[in-house]
């Protein structure tokens, strides 16, 4: 209790002082007692006896929850209204993009500032090539995606040399200039005004169409989207070349020893995170109809990186979870005061002292303490 104390005891206490201050009493009690769940989930999860684990976890899989999580989102425009299915394509589509940085991120260890500003590149892209050059809604997508996986890669060819902060710094600097592009460039970007478009209808095959204004097909869309980028993560992640990505985490310079280009995997990591991160700034305008240069600046992406920290880097399902908490949250916290990003900013905080590995990773290393545990017994 005392080395909980001394790393968490004053964040804990502002934050708790703080959500009395800006909320009514009895919403702050709720919404406290609800941040407990979490930890109380992972201290349950941890005393599992081994058989009961052992029972459990082959329907952990994939396989088996996907099952009713597709039925939830086949089920969700019956029951939900328009701005409940507009608020939850945004967070599945602020998902995948907390996913794509992800990849740079957790699993070869590449900090990016930058990821809001590069999903702002697709999105502009996508603009462009429908107002300005008149292009069918799929080639305007497929001139997004390569332009936004381009700009990622060249960075990632830039930065590949340097590491750690330094990486950081200068993907910072490539944000601040594509932000800057996008608000002086005015014959082009509409500068500070943004850019609009006449949300299409996307032909699938000739067959049927999707109409990215209806609430309904537009959620429809924007969950087969983002859930196939993350079955298709998954797997790649346990290829041989995600392996390589994590051997370059761990010892970059034991990878580069035993032979492999170390700054080529790098800069292909780039590569993948902007395709994705590019299909986040696609959904995302098709969405709103609108982007404005206010969602590419330096704190959209820093807050992108708070939600990778808070659900876990290196487990995909983490940033996604975490991306969903935090705009779940902002969005609960708004209603009251106008300072809820401070409540959040301390929550991010106790989560680091707490938990540095994120909500999902510290489930998964209580989940293998009780593992090791156990083994130590026997």
């Amino acid at each position: 209790m005392s080395d909980f104390l001394k790393r968490a005891g004053l964040p804990l206490t502002a934050l708790i002082g703080a959500t009395f201050a800006f909320l009514p009493i009895l919403d702050a009690f709720l919404f406290l007692s609800s941040l407990t769940l979490v930890p109380v989930s992972i201290l349950v999860t941890s005393k599992f006896p081994i058989s009961v684990r052992e029972q459990i976890t082959p329907w952990m899989s994939l396989k088996y929850v996907s099952i009713p999580l597709i039925a939830v989102a086949a089920s969700l425009p019956v029951w939900a209204d328009a701005f409940q299915l507009r608020f939850y394509s945004e967070m599945l589509i602020l998902g995948l993009l907390a996913m794509s940085l992800d990849v740079m991120m957790g699993y070869i260890g590449l900090a990016s500032f930058a990821h809001a500003a590069l999903a702002g590149v697709s999105a502009y892209m996508t603009a462009i090539a429908l107002t300005h050059l008149g292009w069918g809604p799929w080639v305007a997508i497929g001139s997004a995606l390569v332009a936004g996986t381009t700009v990622t890669t060249f960075m990632g060819a830039f930065s590949v040399r340097v590491r750690d902060i330094y990486f950081g710094i200068i993907t910072l600097v490539f944000g601040v200039v594509a932000f800057i592009i996008a608000n002086s460039w005015v014959s082009v970007t509409n500068g500070e005004d943004g850019m609009t478009i006449d949300l299409p209808e996307l032909s699938i095959f000739g067959l049927f169409s999707i109409d990215t204004g209806d609430f309904s097909s537009f959620w429809y869309l924007t969950f087969s989207v983002v859930f196939l980028s993350y079955v298709f993560l998954r797997k790649f992640m346990k290829s041989s070349v995600g392996l390589v990505f994590h051997g370059i985490r761990e010892n970059e310079e034991r990878a580069r020893y035993i032979g492999y280009n170390v700054n080529a995997y790098k800069i292909f990591n780039t590569a993948v995170s902007g395709f994705f991160t590019s299909i986040a700034g696609v959904l995302l305008i098709l969405k709103n109809g609108i982007i404005g240069t206010e969602q590419m600046d330096v704190i959209h992406s820093g807050e992108v990186v708070i939600w990778s920290v808070i659900g876990g880097l290196g487990t995909l399902i983490g940033p996604f979870i975490g991306a969903g908490f935090v705009y779940y949250l902002t969005d609960y916290l708004s209603e009251f005061t106008e300072r809820y990003v401070l409540i959040v900013g301390l929550i991010f905080i106790v989560t680091i002292l707490l938990a540095p590995s994120g909500i999902v990773g510290a489930i998964k290393e209580s989940w293998q303490a009780a593992v090791e545990h156990k083994e130590d017994e026997l």
